[in-house]
């Protein structure tokens, strides 16, 4: 069973894995394409589950996914979003408490939207 500090390496390793298989099964493409990313737990928090769709063109924005433009000319992989699971919260909003170690992995996560 992974315990609790394995858990990022353990989803990382499988998404690299899972990634280079996806690339892998489509070098034939000569045009660009788009991989989305998706994941979830399941079982109770027991199984992850990832998922890589590869499309020809750009999917609509959605939460809890990642999009990645492979290009297998140029051998370029760009990354085009990076978004989390929950909606964005309105500041004004007061939240409760907040997990002292979100915090402090919090500058470390890589959420990015260009």
């Amino acid at each position: 069973m992974t315990q609790v500090g394995e858990i990022l390496p353990s989803i990382t390793q499988i998404f690299q894995d899972e990634f280079r298989k996806c690339i892998a099964k489509n070098k034939h493409r000569r045009e660009p394409y788009y991989v989305l990313v998706t994941g979830d737990w399941y079982a109770g928090g027991a199984q992850f589950r990832l998922v890589l769709s590869p499309r020809d063109t750009m999917p609509p924005v959605m939460l809890n996914t990642m999009l990645f433009k492979v290009d297998n000319k140029s051998g370029r992989i760009d990354e085009i979003w990076v978004l989390p699971k929950d909606a964005p919260v309105d500041p004004s909003i007061p939240l409760g408490p907040v997990d002292e170690g979100l915090i402090k992995i919090a500058p470390k996560l890589p959420l990015v939207y260009k």
